[in-house]
């Protein structure tokens, strides 16, 4: 009976010791995509090349809606751009527009977000103007883009200009826990304008080569 005793006495103390043990608790995998944004592109003939991390640059992703009583179609921007703290010099696209009834659905659905830009893909788009959400009624789809110079002038395409192309290529479609996601490059080529307040005269860059990897968000 003794050694019986001191055998369940053994045990219980290894049980005890065992129950101490902290156990190391995995996480489980976390869906991220890599949302890394580029851009490079000949501005006045001067190559400028925008890389995610480096002088602080990062790729954005926005939308703007435009809510219509049906039966008219609402209509979704999107806007794509890289930009950083410490340099004024920035691109910027305006992509659309996506037409969706808002009486069936407050916003589009992901299929409809996905639809639209792989039919936008691989083909010439055209330019449009884009001032503010006004112009969105009537417009068709394209593409707007707006340089910032090093001295923080905005400069915007114009639709009227001959001979500019825009073509996007659709990399991948996909949903992380951040939101639905359209990873895409787009090359163009196309002037961008303003208007110099103290010439009273409109003046141009031209921006040939350009090509921007970024991604849409819904």
């Amino acid at each position: 009976m003794k050694i019986i005793s001191v055998y369940f006495s053994l045990l219980f103390v290894l049980l005890s010791a065992s129950s101490c043990i902290e156990h190391e608790v995995i996480p489980p995998p976390t869906n991220t995509l890599d949302l890394n944004a580029t851009f490079v592109g000949y501005v006045n003939g001067t190559q400028v090349e925008f890389t995610q991390n480096v002088l602080n640059y990062k790729g954005y992703s926005d939308k703007y809606m435009a809510i219509y009583a049906s039966p008219l179609l609402s209509k979704m921007l999107f806007i794509s751009e890289m930009k950083s703290l410490t340099d004024q010099r920035a691109i910027r696209l305006t992509f659309g527009s996506l037409d969706w009834d808002a009486s069936a659905n407050s916003t589009p659905t992901l299929t409809m977000f996905n639809d639209f830009h792989t039919s936008s893909s691989g083909i010439n788009l055209p330019f449009q103007d884009w001032a503010n959400l006004i112009d969105v009624a009537n417009t068709v789809d394209g593409v707007q883009i707006e340089y910032t110079d090093q001295a923080g002038l905005v400069w915007i395409s114009r639709a009227s200009d001959p001979g500019q192309v825009a073509k996007f290529t659709v990399i991948d479609q996909a949903t992380d826990k951040t939101g639905d996601y359209s990873l895409f490059e787009v090359t163009f080529s196309c002037k961008v304008w303003r208007y110099n307040v103290q010439t009273q005269l409109d003046e141009s860059l031209n921006i040939s080569n350009g090509k921007l990897r970024a991604w849409f968000k819904l």
